[in-house]
C-alpha cells in the first residue's frame, strides 16, 4: 500500500453495468473496517473510494475476474501507456494483446456495458466525450491509479466460495433481482433465499444494494436516486445494512 494514498482520488479502471462508483459518497456509508470484501465485484465502484483499505474482491465472471487480475497482478503502467488506440472501425481481435487486455479495451468502448465490446460505441465513433472511451486519456488515469490497487486481491470464484470468515466491511452489490438479467451470471442463477442468509451471517459491517421492489432481505434504507446508461432514467436504490 502506497504512503498517503488516501489522499489520491481513484477513477473506475473500466466501466461497468450497474457500477457504484458514482453513487458511493452519498448513498452508502463509508467503510467502517480496514477490510473489504467485495463478493460481487464488478468494477468495485465502492473499493476504489476507499482503495487505501484492504480490498478482497470475488468475481464469478471469468472475463471481469480477468480484468482484475490483470491489472492487480501483472499491469505496469508503462504497459498500459504504450497499448494502441482503436480506429473507428477497428476490432479489439485486431490487436495483438492478451484476451484479459482485450476485454479491459473492450469495456471502454461502450459505456456502462455487461460485456466487453468487440468494436467502438457511435459515441465513440462521433468523439462525444472523448475522454470518456479508449484513448490516451483512458490509458493515463489507468496507468497512473495501478500502483495504489496492487495490495488488492481478487479471487474468481462466487460469493459462497468466500474464504474469508473475519471481520470486514462487506459490500454486496449482487444481479439485481427483478432488473439483473444483463449479467452473463445474472439473477436467474442466484439463490436469493440463500443469499440473504449467507449476508446475514457475515462478522463486521454489511451493506447490500438493491433496487426498490426487491423482497430477500427488508430494503427499507433507500438511497438517492441513481443515474442510468439511459438518457433521463434514475434508478430507485435501496439497500440494507447490519453491523455485528
Amino acid at each position: 500500500m502506497l504512503k498517503d494514498s488516501k489522499r489520491v482520488q481513484l477513477r473506475p479502471f473500466f466501466g461497468y453495468y450497474g457500477g457504484k462508483w458514482r453513487d458511493t459518497p452519498n448513498s452508502y456509508p463509508k467503510p467502517a473496517y480496514k477490510r473489504i470484501v467485495e463478493p460481487f465485484a464488478g468494477s468495485a465502484g465502492y473499493s476504489l473510494r476507499h482503495h487505501e483499505c484492504e480490498v478482497i474482491l470475488y468475481e464469478l465472471d471469468p472475463v471481469v475476474a480477468g480484468v482484475w487480475d490483470f491489472l492487480i497482478n501483472q499491469a505496469t503502467p508503462e504497459y498500459i501507456r504504450g497499448l494502441p488506440d482503436l480506429g473507428p472501425k477497428g476490432s479489439v481481435d485486431d490487436l495483438s494483446v492478451p484476451e484479459e487486455v482485450k476485454s479491459l479495451i473492450g469495456f471502454w468502448l461502450n459505456r456502462g456495458v455487461s460485456r466487453p465490446r468487440k468494436r467502438p460505441s457511435k459515441w465513440m465513433r462521433d468523439k462525444i466525450r472523448p475522454g470518456s472511451f479508449w484513448g490516451s486519456r483512458v490509458r493515463e488515469t489507468i496507468a497512473s491509479q495501478l500502483p495504489y490497487i496492487k495490495h488488492w486481491k481478487i479471487y474468481p470464484l462466487s460469493y459462497e466460495r468466500c474464504r474469508h470468515t473475519k471481520e470486514a466491511t462487506w459490500f454486496v452489490d449482487p444481479p439485481y433481482q427483478v432488473t439483473g438479467h444483463h449479467y452473463y451470471f445474472g439473477s436467474s442463477e442466484i439463490n436469493y433465499e440463500s443469499l440473504a442468509d449467507w449476508c446475514k451471517t457475515r462478522k463486521g459491517e454489511v451493506i447490500v444494494c438493491e433496487n426498490e421492489g426487491a423482497t430477500w432481505l427488508d430494503f427499507h434504507q433507500v438511497a438517492s436516486k441513481s443515474k442510468t446508461t439511459r438518457r433521463n432514467r434514475t434508478s430507485s436504490e435501496v439497500f440494507w445494512y447490519q453491523r455485528s
